[in-house]
């Protein structure tokens, strides 16, 4: 049977394989692939699926069937619990600019940071104006960004990172994620692939000793056919167990009609990588996995990994004590149900999923946030937490306290020491609060100090609203936050109309803001 190419988005969501059969036309997602960079869209992988299966502008698969049954059930809405607040008072820093690029879409961020220096992370796409041959940090070069500020958020450098590595020079990289190892030198992830076409595909890391000169990436996976990698994140055991500094990347793998969450470790520094090990436990031919979020906890080395079911509405939890070799059994965090995305309108027709993160505490307890529509208020944003290792899970709480059904979305994590024996929780997230019409979003963010009993107040962040229209990636998948000095620093995209505008996309940056 002759398969085809269909489409490959890029961008903010990386990159999700579609490979079709002959099948019947489906729609705005069968036309041929434009010149430059594709479209922006992610849509999930399928084979044998018609027009029957397509739901808010992406194919839905029932169960684990192959084909529609005939598209996938109501998910309905859930009650949550209410948000529980307590006297903690917020204040937030003013909202910079860090990329600030007339002619480029920048957005789906990484963030990290040491003692001294916070790394930030980004996509870097000129819509339509990508070139393989582009001389880095020049008009064309659509390669993924790092930001590395001082401890009061100054920008002090700003560079694409190499598209040239195992013997290729890729058209384009994406889904970036930053961490760092006991040393401080950091590690950042990304993928490549081709303008045309999806192969050769590949996953890749660069480190840096200073966050500011990046090494020539090393791949951790290259497929020259078959298999698409898609949605990486990388985090870093800095313990002092047997397996620090030891660096895990994990991602799910697009291979003929199934998604596999896989994770590969590096011992040396990110010179050499395993071989791709099998994280999830589904063992069927229609796996529906994305959306990999791996963590460690510092005390212990032991690494877990998540990523969202969309077939099962799931988003589940694993761990692994013998550093990345071995996995444990699924455990299923929290139900979702928006499926694999709804389209909430106003973010350029991108569906909008969990967007989960995940992240251990100093105190061992696992915290889990993410979005899901909750009855006659919206998609909120949801945190629940585990104090057993992942072996159980909280009833899921709402974190944003607006009254109405406005939209919450993109939620970021970050979690350090309390100072007294607990954790100091913080969440932002893209908020609609403020607009009537429920279209433009400003970040808000909420913490709490006592490992996530009561919360803070939601605290606006951000000077001026975005409405994301105007470019078909939106806000991208996912946004990122780091404590950093006496602060958090989330790093988000922003589309606010002050930004500079050009016909082909640009206006959407890159911005930070500290919260404390």
């Amino acid at each position: 049977m002759s398969k085809r190419i269909l489409a490959a988005g890029l961008g903010g969501a990386g990159i999700c394989l579609l490979v079709l059969a002959s099948l019947p036309p489906v729609g705005a997602q069968g036309q041929s692939q434009p010149s430059g960079p594709p479209q922006f869209l992610t849509l999930p992988i399928l084979l044998h699926v018609a027009q029957p299966g397509l739901d808010h502008g992406h194919f839905v698969f029932g169960g684990e069937a192959g084909i529609p049954v005939p598209l996938a059930p109501n998910l309905g809405a859930a009650n949550y619990l209410a948000p529980q607040f307590g006297t903690l008072a917020l204040t937030t820093g003013t909202d910079r600019d860090v990329s600030d690029g007339a002619d480029s879409y920048e957005g789906e961020t990484g963030a990290t940071g040491t003692s001294s220096i916070l790394v930030g992370a980004s996509n870097h796409i000129y819509p339509g104006n990508c070139s393989a041959s582009a001389p880095q940090n020049g008009i064309g070069d659509c390669a993924v960004m790092a930001y590395a500020l001082s401890s009061t958020g100054t920008l002090l450098n700003k560079t694409t990172i190499s598209r040239t590595w195992h013997g290729t020079t890729f058209g384009i990289t994406f889904d970036p994620a930053v961490d760092y190892d006991k040393a401080g030198n950091f590690y950042f992830s990304f993928g490549g692939a081709p303008l045309g076409g999806s192969y050769p595909n590949s996953i890749a890391v660069s480190k840096s000793p200073n966050g500011t000169s990046w090494s020539t990436p090393v791949a951790v996976t290259f497929n020259k056919r078959s298999a698409f990698d898609d949605k990486y994140y990388i985090a870093v055991d800095r313990s002092n167990s047997a397996f620090a500094n030891r660096i895990y990347v994990s991602w799910d793998r697009n291979q003929g009609n199934n998604q596999i969450l896989y994770i590969s470790y590096s011992s040396n520094g990110g010179t050499t990588w395993s071989a791709p090990i099998k994280v999830n436990d589904g063992a069927t031919k229609f796996e529906r996995v994305i959306g990999a979020y791996p963590a460690v906890d510092q005390n212990t080395g032991v690494v877990y990994d998540s990523w969202h079911d969309y077939a099962k509405n799931i988003i589940f939890v694993d761990k692994s004590t013998s550093g990345g070799v071995s996995w444990g059994n699924d455990v299923a965090a929290a139900t979702t149900h928006a499926g694999f995305g709804q389209d909430i309108g106003c973010v350029g027709g991108r569906a909008q999923g969990p967007a989960h993160a995940l992240k251990v505490g100093p105190s061992g307890a696992l915290y889990l946030v993410y979005a899901d529509p909750v009855t006659n208020r919206g998609f909120d944003i949801l945190l629940t937490k585990s104090t057993n290792g992942g072996a159980t899970w909280s009833t899921p709480r709402v974190l944003n306290n607006d009254t109405g059904a406005a939209d919450q979305f993109h939620p970021t994590l970050s979690v350090e020491s309390n100072g007294a024996g607990g954790d100091k929780v913080t969440v932002s997230f893209y908020d609609r609060r403020d607009d009537a019409s429920n279209c433009s979003a400003n970040v808000y963010a909420t913490q709490s100090i006592d490992s996530g009993a009561t919360w803070s107040a939601n605290v606006r962040m951000t000077s001026a609203q975005s409405d994301f229209d105007g470019n078909p990636n939106g806000p991208g998948d996912y946004s990122s936050s780091t404590p950093f000095s006496t602060a958090v620093w989330p790093f988000f995209s922003d589309h606010r109309t002050s930004n500079p505008q050009t016909s082909t996309g640009g206006g959407f940056d890159v911005y930070t803001v500290n919260v404390q």
